[in-house]
């Protein structure tokens, strides 16, 4: 199998075992090591996918948000109340900040998160080359161990033939040879890129953690900023706003609204 660098090489293909060169131990170890790999490997591409979602997701209900408060600023009774167009008015200054920070909030996932697991992931097309050379010299050396066995089995014992045995003697040493180094260069490096994985990813969890801790406190504080005067002088004249008190203050606003007359049954 030739490894194609134009390809998608995501680590899928577990190495093939080598006996009697290598022992049971030394082949599963490596087996179980690449296990996991590819398991990490499989893990990043759905979290970078969700993320690349989870934007969407965010710039598609700004998009609505920026529309509703459009077409409530547009409205004719924006033009003939004055109480309705300072309302929609701010609303519609506080969804164009929310916008704003929507936009800096998908920039910064992408350079935190997006960008960083697309760096992480180029590492495991390595791995996966790296494992795809080992696979071509188990190929090389099991044909020329088969090859040596055959020549050693005939009964023919000619120069000719003594001679021939020895080429594939050479050559099966010399494969042999690099592939148990190979080997074991694989068992040193990749648990110890295992044991450092978290060193690189936890830096962009943390990142995305902070990032929506600050856009969800913004948010709220702008949107806290619409509710009546009244409320809002009281949740800011008091030093700590339980939940309850918080609770009671939009309930008492939704009840109010319950209570139009749009709202109310024919």
């Amino acid at each position: 199998m030739t490894w194609n660098p134009l390809k998608k090489n995501y680590l899928t293909q577990r190495p093939t075992f080598a006996p009697p060169l290598l022992s049971h131990a030394e082949d599963q170890e490596l087996d179980l090591v690449v296990q996991r790999l590819i398991y990490i490997e499989s893990t990043i591409r759905k979290l970078t996918k969700e993320m690349k979602k989870y934007i969407g997701a965010l710039v598609n209900l700004d998009r609505a948000d920026q529309r509703l408060s459009m077409n409530l600023i547009s409205c004719g009774l924006a033009q003939n109340n004055d109480e309705y167009r300072k309302i929609v008015e701010e609303y519609f200054s506080v969804a164009a900040q929310v916008g704003k920070n929507i936009q800096e909030m998908t920039s910064l996932c992408h350079k935190t998160f997006i960008e960083p697991l697309k760096k992480f992931r180029n590492e495991f097309v390595t791995i996966a080359a790296a494992l795809t050379k080992r696979e071509d010299l188990v190929t090389t050396w099991k044909y020329l161990y088969n090859r040596v066995k055959k020549l050693q089995e005939k009964k023919d014992r000619t120069a000719s033939h003594i001679a021939k045995l020895e080429r594939e003697r050479r050559a099966e040493e010399a494969a042999s040879k690099e592939l148990k180094t190979v080997h074991a260069q694989l068992l040193t490096e990749l648990p110890s890129f295992l044991e450092k994985r978290l060193e690189y990813i936890n830096p962009s969890i943390h990142a995305v953690i902070m990032i929506q801790l600050n856009y969800y406190g913004q948010t709220t504080q702008l949107y806290t900023q619409l509710m009546p005067t009244r409320y809002s002088s009281e949740l800011a004249s008091s030093s700590t706003v339980t939940d309850e008190e918080y609770q009671q203050a939009v309930s008492t606003e939704l009840n109010r609204l319950r209570a139009l007359t749009i709202v109310k049954d024919d």
